[in-house]
């Protein structure tokens, strides 16, 4: 399995488009790992998780051809991971040569009931499917899995277990804060040969509960060792940072490597049980 994470911060990107803090003049001028797209990975060039709205920008800079993505999946419908606008641009009007098959398209509920008057309006070639919580999926030749996150209370927000047919699986945990008891509860039935974990507030403790911090991320790697679910050896990439938590890539790195957590970038690749 190889994962490209294609964009690494939290909603308004790094540097955010109006700030002016330490880390966003820092990252103006050093520019590097410490810009930040909106976040989004691609699993394999065939399975894209969100479509946020610096997709374009994505598809020039690491060469991603969409017309040969097998399926897209939605974790929420926050506009920083679901820009449905972007998605008009498959249609007739934009395209010399309609795709071949419709894009399957995954995600809760909120997501596809936005899409749905897009597809039949414009005639969208998107096939659309609503997901459940616990009930596993086969998509683009995965075993994908939805897993309740904490993140915000008024929609439904999934993170991800996804195997592939080797059996490395992935848990893809953004956007959320820490797990409920039945989510931690699930989890208990994987054995995990990789974490992708937010760490939106970077150092920053409390605030906020629907996001997780450094410390949340170091005890989320705890807690799966303790259970069994990982291994020592097994990696943990931190993602989804935004500049208010007021570290630096180079600090950001110092601080997880601690406990032998990687801080992604963007372009940042995991190749997992290859």
């Amino acid at each position: 399995m190889r994962v490209e994470l294609l964009g690494t911060a939290a909603a308004e990107g790094w540097p955010g488009l109006f700030c002016d803090c330490g880390v966003c003049a820092h990252a103006r001028v050093h520019k590097g790992k410490d810009v930040r797209t909106r976040s989004s990975l691609l699993i394999d060039r065939r399975l894209k998780i969100d479509f946020p709205p610096d997709t374009f920008y994505h598809t020039i800079a690491y060469n991603i051809e969409l017309r040969t993505l097998q399926a897209l999946l939605f974790t929420h419908a926050h506009d920083d991971h679901f820009c449905p606008t972007e998605l008009q641009y498959s249609g007739v009007h934009f395209v010399s040569k309609l795709l071949e098959r419709p894009l399957p398209v995954y995600g809760p509920p909120e997501v596809i009931e936005t899409l749905r008057p897009m597809q039949q309006k414009s005639a969208l070639p998107l096939e659309l499917h609503t997901l459940c919580v616990w009930k596993t999926e086969t998509i683009a030749g995965y075993e994908v899995t939805p897993i309740r996150a904490h993140h915000d209370p008024t929609i439904t927000c999934f993170n991800y277990v996804l195997r592939d047919a080797r059996g490395t699986t992935l848990l893809y945990a953004s956007d959320t804060g820490w797990y409920d008891e039945e989510t931690w509860s699930f989890l208990l039935n994987y054995k995990l040969d990789a974490v992708i974990a937010e760490c939106t507030k970077g150092p920053i403790e409390g605030d906020y509960g629907g996001h997780m911090s450094i410390s949340d991320v170091v005890k989320m790697k705890q807690w799966l060792l303790e259970n069994g679910i990982i291994r020592p050896d097994t990696p943990i990439v931190a993602t989804h940072f935004s500049h208010n938590g007021g570290f630096t890539h180079a600090q950001l790195e110092a601080a997880l490597g601690k406990a032998q957590i990687v801080a992604a970038y963007d372009g940042y690749v995991l190749s997992v049980g290859q």
